[in-house]
């Protein structure tokens, strides 16, 4: 179970087997009477999960539990279904509960031939909560491992209007103006300097007249801003993150796979890629990501050759890509950039957006980029091979290393392999960059689909064990900073998360407008430390 603020907010309510249907799923708030005229902000909630049991398969016996990790696989929200606050109106504010079964009673559970699972969340924003609780896949069916079976994706609706009276599927959270994660009040919070601030997203029409666009990040193509609870975001061009990071992380090395190569895109062309809402539904704004279009023939033809960028506010000079890393000039080539900046919509704040006095200036820092398929060993990559000290040394010394996986390893790997690896990697990356800062960028968010190709083990909770081993490793050896790009996705209303439903490709790539939003987190995490 991963602990969380409200770990202990379900232990003081015992789970009354009788009052539960042994036939039909539910899902319901536990709480007693206190509970009946709302909660205050930051308050703690249990949420409970009840369903049938299946009978034994032999099918579905093949499929091995990963460690501390559920056997079934839930999706629960809290969802705010209506505020009397302005600020809030219409905010669908949406809060994830993690399920874990209820220990405890669990051979009473199986003799009343049901399953119980409880999860807490923690709320601040006024309104009423409603349960949304919907089955993804049982008896550890989302574990398909290499050679195995993927199961088809069906999800099941839990009801939450159960008929006995004494079940709650509704939660009150009391408007208290004084709190500090108050909409109005979001502006006093300081800076974030951590990338895995909880957050939730507010439509745009909802924030302060008097907020100007600065001062959050780009709204997604729902016009919802995400807004951590205990921080703020502020909006960060491409110009002014060049400038500041020449001097304060000179030289940046990243590895990753092909999620990475999509992130690296609005770096490498200064905010110009997919930046405008015209192009939200362009292939390759969604999840296409073949690299022809950006990268060198040879770099596609051989996708482990190591590229260095020098990277500008407006982009990268076409003559600073060095694909021969013997060649590095110590100054910069060229003074004009590669890509010209260009007027987003009407407001000038979009993601190619160049604040006046930057349209001239020459600021840059290196980016040393391996493209790697996680802890996998295919198609001529593999990070045993990949990431030495030899290799490492004739690079500019790195001021940041950013490392980014999951996304190969939960699509073709096993778990135990996963397991054995990443305990190896970090001790090599250890030795490698003794003494320089690690960031961990999380895999990226599943959800609502299988995958279209039988052979890439894609669902959820596979993504969700996969990076929560990988993250807890990375902290505890190598201090990482966690970059974390599936918290914000994870809290969208429930029919927002179900769009990836119509997404085209096979891939687990994330849309554009979103890494956008994800780059923003990662601009915050670096620079509000030092400028």
């Amino acid at each position: 179970m991963v602990e969380t603020l409200c770990t202990n907010a379900c232990t003081e309510y015992n789970a009354d087997l009788s009052t539960l249907n042994s036939t039909k799923p539910v899902a319901y708030i536990v709480g007693g009477k206190d509970m009946e005229d709302g909660i205050e902000p930051g308050q703690c909630v249990c949420v409970r999960v009840a369903f049938p049991s299946l009978l034994p398969n032999v099918t579905r016996s093949i499929y091995k539990p990963v460690d501390g990790w559920p056997l079934d696989s839930l999706m629960v929200d809290l969802v705010m279904e209506e505020s009397s606050d302005e600020l809030y109106h219409n905010a669908r504010v949406t809060v994830s509960v993690s399920m874990w079964p209820i220990q405890v009673y669990s051979n009473k559970m199986e003799d009343n031939g049901l399953r119980i699972y409880e999860g807490t969340a923690q709320l601040f924003d006024p309104g009423i909560y409603k349960v949304d609780a919907r089955i993804e896949y049982r008896d550890v069916q989302w574990n398909a491992e290499p050679g195995q079976l993927t199961m088809s994706y069906e999800e099941l609706i839990i009801d939450t209007t159960d008929d006995n009276i004494n079940l709650r599927d509704k939660i009150i959270v009391r408007r208290n103006t004084r709190h500090p994660t108050y909409l109005a009040h979001h502006q006093r919070l300081p800076l974030c300097t951590s990338g895995d601030a909880r957050g939730r997203w507010i439509p745009r029409q909802n924030l302060p007249q008097h907020w100007i666009e600065q001062q959050y990040v780009f709204p997604a193509e729902d016009t919802r801003v995400w807004l951590p609870y205990n921080c703020r975001l502020r909006r960060i061009s491409h110009a002014e993150f060049a400038y500041h990071m020449s001097t304060a992380y000179p030289s940046v090395h990243w590895y990753g796979d092909s999620n990475s190569r999509r992130t690296l895109r609005p770096f490498i062309m200064g905010g110009q890629w997919c930046h405008e809402p015209s192009t939200h539904s362009r292939l390759d704004c969604l999840c296409n990501d073949a690299p022809r279009d950006l990268f060198p023939d040879d770099w596609y033809q051989n996708m482990p050759v190591p590229h260095l960028y020098r990277v500008h506010g407006l982009g990268v000079n076409s003559s600073e890509v060095y694909a021969d890393l013997r060649k590095i000039s110590s100054l910069p080539t060229d003074l004009q950039p590669v890509a010209l900046p260009v007027i987003w919509s009407s407001n000038n704040s979009g993601p190619a957006y160049v604040p006046p006095g930057f349209e001239s200036r020459t600021d840059y820092f290196d980016l040393y980029y391996l493209f790697t398929r996680g802890t996998l060993d295919m198609y001529g990559s593999y990070w045993r091979r990949d990431i030495t000290a030899e290799r490492i040394r004739e690079l500019p010394q790195a001021s940041v290393v950013i490392f980014q996986m999951i996304t190969w390893d939960v699509a073709f790997g096993s778990f135990a392999h996963f397991r054995r690896e990443v305990h190896e990697l970090v001790q090599r990356l250890a030795k490698v960059y003794s003494d320089t800062e690690i960031i961990y960028r999380s895999g990226p968010y599943w959800c609502c689909r299988g995958a279209d190709d039988a052979e890439r083990k894609y669902s959820r909770m596979r993504f969700l064990a996969f990076d929560a081993y990988a993250r807890r490793i990375f902290q505890q050896h190598l201090r990482a900073r966690v970059w974390d790009v599936s918290e914000p996705m994870a809290q969208k209303a429930p029919e927002e998360k179900r769009r990836a439903d119509n997404m085209p490709c096979r891939s687990a790539h994330s849309r554009a407008e979103q890494i956008h939003i994800d780059n923003q987190i990662l601009m915050n995490m670096l620079l509000n430390n030092v400028v």
